[in-house]
């Protein structure tokens, strides 16, 4: 299992300059907080939590705020055995080629190869 490196002080406080591993993790879970509550607000509310609780807190915040992506990407995934995946590559290529064909026709005329 991966950890956030913070530092020795097993406390929560929002100093970017002192504490900046800390100070990230509040930023993290500001922006995945459902109350959108600011990262000094969040320290308020999580003082006197130990760091590993925290980390436990914003990981659990952010796998919460990432389910709808992560469930979209699994139905996308399953739907038709990937192959929707598959045509959509297919559909997407036909268009690039038909852009750069028509690019390409541009750029000959512009050289003087088309007549």
């Amino acid at each position: 299992m991966l950890s956030a490196l913070t530092d020795s002080t097993n406390s929560v406080t929002y100093d970017p300059t002192s504490r900046p591993g800390v100070s990230n993790l509040l930023e993290l879970y500001s922006y995945f907080d459902p109350a959108s509550r600011s990262p000094e607000v969040l320290a308020e509310a999580c003082q006197g939590m130990n760091l590993k609780t925290f980390k436990t807190t914003v990981a659990e915040a952010i796998s919460e705020g990432l389910r709808p992506v992560r469930e979209r990407y699994e139905r996308i995934m399953a739907e038709d055995d990937g192959k929707y995946l598959e045509h959509i590559r297919d559909v997407g290529g036909k268009k690039a080629r038909e852009s750069a064909e028509s690019t390409m026709v541009e750029v000959r005329k512009a050289m003087g190869f088309w007549r």
